[in-house]
């Protein structure tokens, strides 16, 4: 009897720890023959053009103890987080009157659809004649840049609930708006998830653009001096912290939304 208790409870226990470790295994395996390739690409190629993985390294932590970085770092997150964040607040009510009012789909869509196809660097110009130099206009830009992506997913996502529940509600006495929030809304979270993890992600896309073309601070900036200036390191930098950026974002949205919506927690 004293065998059989710890087996069986370290039994369930050993299966999860071995995936975690083989897919830890797998990452640090994977990233280490990235870094041997681009090692080896170096070697092969001339520093001016292809830095190894030691020089920009060395880049990394100049740029950081000097402050350049952090600060560039800081700088874009805001404009990012708050373009996004507003894109999102906007888009989000749109959709789901749209998805479900056949009238106000018809009104928005055909706009939509000819924005969303619009590059958003096509109103950099548009967007610093109406909100300045500052970060006003690189925040609009992302604005833009997220609207339209969260925008279609809610909307195919409220569009495509089924009918039975909504249905049932109003047997019940329901009225329309409770719902919408009460079974509309729950059954587009995972549309709406997936359309600010896109966006989120296009918003990182903009902000460089934006920033190489129209600013004096800011990752996307720090790329464009640093071509500028011939220093191919600081480039790569910071390309790679953009990635490590982006990398923290969506972990920390991927988490956030686990805790607020356990049943719609997204699968990747």
């Amino acid at each position: 009897m004293s065998r059989t208790g710890p087996t069986e409870s370290a039994g369930p226990r050993t299966p999860l720890h071995r995936r975690l470790l083989q897919g830890r295994g797998l990452t640090m395996a994977a990233a280490a023959a990235a870094l041997a390739l681009w090692a080896l690409a170096a070697s092969l190629s001339s520093p001016f053009f292809f830095p190894s993985p030691l020089a920009v390294g060395k880049a990394l932590i100049d740029l950081t103890a000097s402050g350049v970085l952090p600060q560039a770092v800081a700088v874009s997150y805001f404009r990012i987080l708050s373009g996004w964040a507003v894109g999102c607040m906007v888009a989000i009510p749109l959709a789901l009157v749209a998805g479900r009012v056949a009238i106000v789909r018809r009104l928005v869509e055909p706009f939509f659809n000819f924005f969303r196809f619009v590059p958003p660097i096509a109103f950099l110009g548009v967007a610093i004649l109406w909100f300045g130099i500052g970060e006003g206009s690189k925040v609009a830009i992302i604005i833009y840049t997220s609207l339209f992506t969260v925008f279609m997913n809610t909307m195919a996502g409220a569009a495509s609930v089924d009918e039975s529940p909504s249905r049932a509600a109003l047997c019940l006495g329901a009225t329309r708006r409770q719902v919408l929030w009460r079974v509309v809304l729950p059954a587009t979270v995972p549309a709406i998830l997936v359309g600010m993890r896109i966006g989120m992600g296009f918003s990182f896309m903009s902000v460089v653009a934006a920033e190489m073309i129209a600013a004096n601070e800011g990752v996307g900036f720090l790329i464009y001096n640093a071509r500028l200036f011939l220093k191919t390191a600081n480039a790569f930098a910071g390309i790679l912290t953009l990635g490590a950026m982006g990398l923290l974002a969506d972990w920390a949205f991927r988490r956030l939304a686990r805790k607020l919506f356990p049943r719609h927690a997204l699968p990747f």
